[in-house]
Formats: C-alpha cells, structure tokens, sequence
C-alpha cells in the first residue's frame, strides 16, 4: 500500500497548514514543511497562521524551493488583524496573500464550542474570549437583520477584485450559506468550506450537500482523526465525501501542531486510511490534486 500512497502523494495539495515561526508550538517551521512536500512531490502548500499573514514568509521561502511546488500565504480575520479588516485584507493581498480565511479562534461558533458546549476542549489553549457573543460573526447585526454585515461585504470585494480564495473558516453552516451567497453575488469566484467534518464547525451532510450545490469545494481535514483531538474514523469523512460528491471536494491535514506528525505525514496518513477503506485511487486523487489544482489554477 505504501508504494500507492507515495505515488498519490505526487501533485498533491495540502491547502491547510500550519507551521512555525508562530506564537505556540509547532512541529516544523516554514522551510522543514517545504522540503518535505518537495521530497513527496507535492504540487502546492498553504499556509496558515491564527494571528498574522503568512505572504511574506511564503514569498521568501517560495525562493529556495522548486518551482514545482507552489506556496500559498493567506490572512485569518481574527482580532490580531482587526476581525473584519478591510485595510489589512487589502494590504496582505498586495504582499502575496491568496486564501482570505474568515475568524477561526475569535469565530462566534469556536467559542461557543469551546468554552460554552465544550465540544471541542483541544482547541482551547488558541481561543482567548470566554463569552461568545463578543466573537465575530459575518451575519449583521441584530441576528434578526437579514444579509452579512458591511465590513465583511467590502472584505468580499477586495477578494473578486484580487481574484482570491474565500475560506470560510470556523464559521457555521448557516453562516457559510449567507457568506457564499453574499460572496457571489458580488463576484467571488473561488471559495473553500473548511473542515465540515471537524467538531468545531461540524456540519450535517445535509447542510454540506447545500453548500456543495452552491459550487464552493468542501475541504476535509485529518486532524481531527487523531487521539487528542475528535478521534474520529476516517471512514466517516469518506462517507460524507461519497455523499457530497467527490467533484466537490478537497482534502487537507490541517497539520502542524507539535504532539502530531509533520504535516506531510499526516497527509500521508489520510491517504492510507482512505486507500484501507477501500476508496477508488482516481477519487483520491482528483479529491487530493486535480479538485484543488483547479481550483488555484494550477493545472
């Protein structure tokens, strides 16, 4: 099986990593990340960071790698950047950034479902504000109000404008559809759903087949199969992706922390267990090169 994995591994995109330099701890810095994706040959690498933009870390490293391998910054909407910033979103656009990720500790819904529900206690060393209502929301205000607030449209914008990716984050279900909608709307091409199949932002495959029908790629991640976090089988990622629609979907680790694998390795973890379960190597690669390829236009 291993001689598949690796096979698979080539042109692979991992869409969803974190690595140092970074406040807390992680397993790999920027530069260990890339060369081990190199050695795999991986087609692209996205980057991540809670607090801060990752472009210009990219731009530098994308120096000392091949030119194979793609690397993709991007800025989180916590409060570290402002929350909703029009001006940091449209300052880390014109440093390189590509995938606009809306709030992911300073989300509404993250901290509910860490310091309310606690269902997702793992989380919580990342998650600062105890009292959800005072966490980000792109729904406007009063929550009766219909349609997102106007920051978050002006956000919109920059990214039709610039031509990035919207990633929807740590953001619900209903959430994910009022921002998918408003983002089309104004002209939003390519948009990501991020771990439906994660607890902190879990979706039904009721609500991920809506957000499918939308066209946006739904993106799933391994982390949450490992012990100290949701421990959840890989099979049922595989059974929401069959029922999503492989044409919809992408897959990720979401790799980095330091009591895990590297990030390449857990990727290669996610394609083992879904190659176990018995999945057809032409879905797992159009769900790990060809859907994300596309989507940056990388093909």
């Amino acid at each position: 099986m291993w001689n598949q994995v690796e096979d698979l591994m080539v042109g692979a995109c991992d869409l969803h990593i974190h690595a140092g330099p970074d406040v807390v701890p992680r397993q790999q810095d920027i530069v260990e990340v890339c060369q081990e994706a190199q050695e795999a040959g991986m087609k692209a690498l996205a980057f991540k960071d809670h607090n801060t933009s990752t472009a210009d870390r990219v731009k530098i490293v994308n120096r000392q790698v091949s030119e194979d391998l793609n690397l993709i910054g991007g800025i989180v909407l916590n409060y570290a950047v402002g929350g909703f910033n029009p001006e940091a979103v449209e300052r880390a656009i014109s440093a390189g950034a590509r995938i606009i990720w809306m709030p992911s500790a300073d989300a509404r819904l993250t901290i509910k479902k860490v310091h309310v529900t606690k269902e997702t206690p793992w989380f919580s060393a990342a998650v600062k504000l105890t009292e959800p209502e005072k966490g980000l929301s792109v729904l406007a205000d009063p929550p009766d109000e219909p349609g997102i607030r106007s920051d978050v449209k002006q956000v919109l914008g920059l990214i039709a404008e610039n031509d990035a990716v919207l990633d929807t984050c740590h953001l619900s279900a209903k959430e994910c559809a009022a921002l998918i909608d408003a983002a089309r709307d104004i002209g939003v091409k390519k948009i990501i759903v991020t771990h439906p199949n994660c607890s902190i932002n879990f979706m039904t495959i009721d609500e991920q087949k809506t957000l499918a029908d939308k066209g946006v790629m739904l993106n799933y991640a391994f982390l949450p199969c490992m012990p100290l976090f949701d421990r959840q089988h890989p099979k049922d990622i595989l059974a929401m992706m069959a029922a999503v629609g492989f044409d919809h979907c992408m897959m990720f680790s979401d790799f980095g922390q330091a009591v895990n694998p590297s990030p390449v390795e857990g990727y290669k973890m996610f394609i083992a267990s879904l190659l176990a379960l018995g999945m057809d190597r032409a879905d797992i690669r159009k769900v790990a090169a060809e859907n994300p390829a596309r989507l940056l236009e990388l093909e």
